[in-house]
């Protein structure tokens, strides 16, 4: 460390969320989720500027899956006896335990199917909904900045299913506002990329502008203290367009780079430096080793261009899939608040997208015994019971079977019941919660593991560093955060974005090709130390492994990284990390992305049943829906599935029965 914590700012009044620092605590009878940062919300009042206590955007520090959201989870998992729980007395004709897009899109599709006056209660174990789908914002000098903290943007939606799409026109989620615009602050300042090399990765302090390894650039390469090897393979790689299989037939060099990890492409068949296979970086959210050389392929890296093959459709590469991606000003956060709007209608006000951007939600107003939907934040569930079976109905009677559901709250262990539930929770609680589901579905249920990713918004006073310095994005070979971009955003409604130099700006720091760890060994190495990964170990055992160290590293480990690099970065600017860091907020996901099955690993599995059906099959009338149950990615995937758990709950037999 080349300067002192107090010169980096690490004694700044910048707000600290690592109290439990992802422990497991558990006192007597409960576990201790409430006594963490997890903050109840508390009404605004008029007039006032709301703060991190009523306003769960502006909180900073460790974000996402926040300290308070996941110990009594872990606790269920660890077979912890939470006692015996007081009734409510509550009874729902729907409950949803989990409240991210999926959760809010099954309210929304029950709503519209059975009333809208169902009574409806999303229960959540967060202390802001919406799941990934996560608004982050900073507030300084009347300046007020927003930006997502995790699902950013909709994929193709002109391809999705006609239930989805109806969803996105009827909430109009994607609508433009006619007065807005760009905003060409940064571009009009020419202001471009540039790679920072540390003295302690590479020898010396370097800043050599004008892009980044990753572009292949020989000119810029020769800039670099990159060794002539490493230089000559990325541009060979990157620019070129070698067969690096001359002679094999297509069907061979398929068949090869499906049974072979990125990472033994590049080194045995690419035959790059190590050093530079490292600088290509890793497939979407898999480590290079963790994703097939066909996969990567598919995602369109660099090293293939000279086989002669064609990507399969679906490809990033292809714009005829991917010209239509949408992102809505604060991400999928926007139609989270979309969602819970139609939930809850005075927890926001009427009208279109532009006009309600710069509204605040309302969170007193979540959660009231008036209103027919009703959202519960920093509700744990620990338990899903169902009070009658559907086994001891009578042949062609209804299934008028009742589910309670107990969570935690408030260190208050209580129970709702609910005549139809959806589990939009992650697969891998749910036999946890519902222990009677049979050991085959609980097995697939198992299956589905996460990536872990990261999301880091910074706030800085303003952006003159960056005009002094000429750069907008950095990239950091070798370092924690691969990157740190000014975030330019667009004008929109009432929303004006940092217009010149002397305002606050976000600044976006992240690792690898996107907001994955796994994919950055850098960062994965610098989290883990010498217990990092081996290579070539199975992907949802490195997931398991990051993800423990994720959820043990404290806010002030993130907090330095980011000072120093942007200390080192800046240096010989005006840049003071001490004075000009106002806010860090770190959206820690440690049950991340969604991914599948992966054919390196399982090799056959796409000829086989997908675990996903066998995981998501309904028990009586609690069904499932979430990301996890479509085996992707996507917000089209969390509603789609959501769609179908709410028809599942449906009742249509009227004289025609399966068993008679």
């Amino acid at each position: 460390m080349r300067r002192e914590d107090k010169d980096l700012g690490m004694g700044s009044s910048i707000t600290r969320r690592d109290l439990l620092q992802g422990v497991a605590m558990v006192g007597a009878g409960l576990a201790l989720a409430s006594q963490g940062s997890a903050q109840v919300s508390a009404p605004v009042p008029n007039g006032e500027v709301p703060s991190a206590d009523n306003y769960p955007p502006l909180r900073n520090g460790l974000r996402g899956q926040h300290p308070g959201a996941f110990e009594n989870a872990h606790a269920l998992r660890d077979g912890h006896d939470f006692g015996a729980p007081e009734s409510t007395g509550e009874t729902y004709d729907l409950v949803v335990v989990g409240g991210g897009l999926s959760g809010l899109a099954a309210a929304y599709f029950f709503k519209k199917r059975f009333g809208a006056d169902a009574r409806i209660l999303i229960l959540d174990n967060h202390d802001d909904f919406g799941g990934h789908a996560r608004r982050n914002e900073f507030h300084h000098d009347g300046k007020t900045l927003m930006i997502n903290g995790g699902s950013s943007y909709m994929v193709a939606p002109s391809y999705w299913t006609q239930d989805a799409r109806n969803l996105l026109q009827e909430l109009g989620a994607m609508e433009t506002d006619p007065n807005g615009r760009g905003n060409d602050a940064i571009r009009s300042r020419n202001m471009g990329t540039a790679t920072f090399f540390s003295r302690e990765h590479f020898g010396q302090d370097l800043l050599v502008k004008g892009g980044t390894p990753q572009d292949g650039d020989a000119a810029f390469l020769k800039q670099t203290p990159l060794s002539p090897r490493v230089q000559e393979d990325l541009v060979r790689l990157i620019t070129g367009a070698v067969d690096f299989m001359p002679g094999v037939p297509t069907q061979e060099k398929i068949a090869r780079l499906r049974a072979m990890s990125y990472r033994d492409y590049l080194l045995n068949v690419a035959k790059i430096d190590p050093e530079a296979a490292r600088l290509v970086g890793g497939i979407w959210c898999l480590g290079q080793d963790m994703g097939s050389a066909w996969f990567a392929f598919f995602r369109n890296k660099p090293g293939f261009e000279g086989l002669g093959l064609t990507r399969p459709w679906g490809s990033p590469e292809k714009e005829e899939i991917t010209s239509d991606n949408f992102s809505m000003l604060a991400g999928n956060s926007d139609l989270a608040r979309l969602l819970l709007r139609d939930l809850v209608p005075d927890a926001l006000s009427a009208g279109g997208v532009p006009e309600i951007q710069m509204t605040r939600i309302d969170y007193s107003k979540m959660d009231v015994e008036a209103s027919s939907g009703r959202y519960r934040l920093n509700s744990t569930v620990v338990r899903v019971k169902p009070v009658a079976t559907t086994k001891a109905r009578p042949l062609f009677e209804p299934d008028n079977s009742e589910t309670e559901i107990t969570y935690i709250r408030d260190n208050r262990l209580q129970t709702v019941r609910g005549k139809n539930v959806v589990l939009a929770c992650m697969n891998n609680i749910i036999p946890y919660l519902l222990p009677e589901l049979p050991q085959e579905q609980k097995d697939a249920l198992f299956d589905a593991v996460r990536s872990p990713n990261l999301v880091t918004n910074v706030m800085f006073r303003n952006w003159r560093a960056f005009e002094q310095a000429g750069v907008s994005s950095f990239t950091f070979p070798k370092m924690f955060y691969a990157r740190m971009s000014l975030l330019e955003q667009r004008y929109f409604g009432n929303y004006v974005p940092s217009e010149s130099p002397d305002e606050p700006i976000v600044v976006s720091f992240s690792g690898g090709s996107s907001s994955g760890i796994a994919n950055s060994r850098d960062m994965v190495e610098q989290l883990m130390g010498e217990y990092a990964p081996e290579f070539g170990t199975p992907m949802d055992d490195q997931f398991r492994m990051i993800r423990y160290a994720l959820l043990e590293t404290p806010f002030e480990d993130f907090e330095r990284r980011i000072r120093q690099q942007a200390s080192d970065a800046l240096s010989g600017t005006d840049f003071d990390p001490a004075r000009d860091i106002l806010g860090i907020t770190v959206n820690r996901w440690a049950h991340g992305f969604t991914v599948g099955r992966n054919t390196l690993f399982e090799p056959g599995a796409e000829h086989e049943p997908s675990p996903t059906l066998a995981a998501r099959v309904p028990f009586g009338r609690i069904t499932i829906a979430n990301a996890d149950a479509g085996g992707v990615s996507t917000a089209a995937t969390a509603i789609n599935e959501a769609f179908r758990a709410v028809r599942e709950l449906e009742q249509q037999t009227f004289g025609f029965y399966e068993t008679f």
